[in-house]
């Protein structure tokens, strides 16, 4: 399964829902899929992405999607134990493994040599958990935790370790920052 191809099925999928994106490849095709104000893009924050989405999950109600990858998340693998200690019920964690620190030279990860990140996941209380390697399996498992209340959700994406597959993205943090935070907040009005 391709990773940008992913992406397409997953913003199809998450209707209004806030995304997340891991930094580098995983938020410009993120941008290239669809570019949209409900999607926080992280460029320099590597094994952060998960976190954020946590945090995000924990002060709204909406549904909140992660997309992560292997490398960042065995950078901190503290997230998943705090997100099975907090067990928010509208977090999914979709993990694009492909075996790869893709950002820091394409060195081999732990999970190609036996670390199994939906055991992980499970050893920190978290459930409801699946590990996919093309996109129906993927579908399914992502419209599933879509509409279920009973999360955390963890999904492992197996894909195919293509490097670089789309230019980057035109994203500044700081606008990705404004126009996200408008989408949850009404702009204040003159004279309020």
């Amino acid at each position: 399964m391709r990773r940008f191809e992913a992406t397409q099925l997953v913003l199809r999928l998450a209707g209004e829902s806030p995304i997340v994106s891991n930094l580098g490849p995983t938020s410009s095709e993120l941008w290239h899929a669809g570019h949209r104000d409900r999607n926080f893009y992280n460029y320099g924050n590597m094994g952060l992405c998960s976190s954020i989405a946590l945090g995000m999950a924990m002060g709204t109600d909406e549904q909140v999607i992660s997309l992560d990858g292997d490398g960042s998340l065995l950078m901190n693998l503290g997230t998943v134990a705090s997100i099975g200690r907090e067990q928010p019920k509208n977090l999914t964690v979709i993990v694009w493994d492909n075996e790869k620190w893709g950002q820091t030279g394409g060195q081999t990860s732990h999970t190609a040599t036996g670390t199994d990140l939906e055991q992980v996941a499970q050893s920190c209380s978290i459930t409801r958990t699946k590990t996919v390697s093309d996109l129906e399996d993927l579908e399914a498992a992502i419209t599933d935790a879509l509409a279920s209340s009973e999360g955390p959700n963890f999904i492992v994406a197996k894909i195919e370790d293509i490097g670089g597959s789309t230019s980057v993205a035109p994203v500044e943090p700081e606008q990705t920052l404004y126009r996200f935070r408008n989408t949850f907040v009404e702009p204040r009005q003159p004279g309020d």
